[in-house]
């Protein structure tokens, strides 16, 4: 079973920065989740937040902002936002990188395009993932050979009697934990490769046994 930081170690380090990502790659996780926006100068930035006012005590949006001026922030313990680039250059190809874009109706074209030409060489390692199905319908068009993850949270989308049909062309979904029974009673899992987000302490010895692909946790040590 794959075991995936959900943005990076976050729970011991500040959420999607490289720190974090180093830390996980260091506990020997098998990949790495993070999110992916588009500054105001087109540079795709990791931060999962619409609004950085959490992270970085101003109110104003990712998509508001360039990389230099997201880049003199504090995004915790002193670490900086990261950008996509320097995400790639850390990893190497040491683990799986799964990006998972952040639609905004205004940015999303031109931000699957940016990192479709980012990861056309590197899709053996990175995959892409959204809960929106246009992202990943565009995606697909400008590369097919681009691994992708239709994230689910909403029971109505696993039950929908043309989900396998609908979504044929997706490699993984990366579905709610707290959906978990309902995957089991559809067997799911005899069809697709799951993972579950965000674990916690849940007690997944039915799912493993069932075929469970792989988690997504805050802590990868646990």
């Amino acid at each position: 079973m794959k075991i995936i930081a959900h943005r990076g170690f976050s729970d011991k380090y500040p959420e999607n920065t490289l720190l974090s990502f180093k830390k996980a790659i260091e506990l020997g996780v098998d990949g790495i989740e993070t999110d992916i926006r588009l500054s105001s100068d087109d540079k795709a930035v990791i931060f999962h937040d619409d609004n950085i006012k959490r992270i970085t005590g101003v109110d104003k949006t990712v998509e508001s902002l360039s990389l230099y001026e997201l880049k003199k922030l504090n995004a915790g313990c002193g670490e900086k936002i990261p950008s996509l680039d320097e995400l790639i250059e850390l990893t190497e190809a040491r683990v799986i990188l799964i990006l998972e874009i952040k639609y905004n109706t205004s940015t999303y074209k031109k931000l699957c395009e940016i990192i479709e030409k980012k990861i056309q060489n590197k899709i053996d390692w990175i995959e892409v993932s959204c809960f929106e199905d246009k992202v990943l319908e565009y995606m697909h068009g400008l590369n097919t050979q681009v691994k992708l993850h239709k994230l689910i949270e909403e029971a109505s989308v696993l039950v929908d009697k043309d989900f396998t049909k609908k979504y044929n062309y997706i490699s993984y979904f990366d579905i709610d934990v707290k959906l978990r029974k309902l995957v089991l009673d559809l067997s799911v899992f005899e069809k697709h490769k799951v993972f579950f987000w965000t674990v916690n302490k849940e007690d997944l010895s039915k799912e493993i046994k069932a075929g469970l692909y792989g988690v997504m946790k805050n802590n990868p040590q646990l």
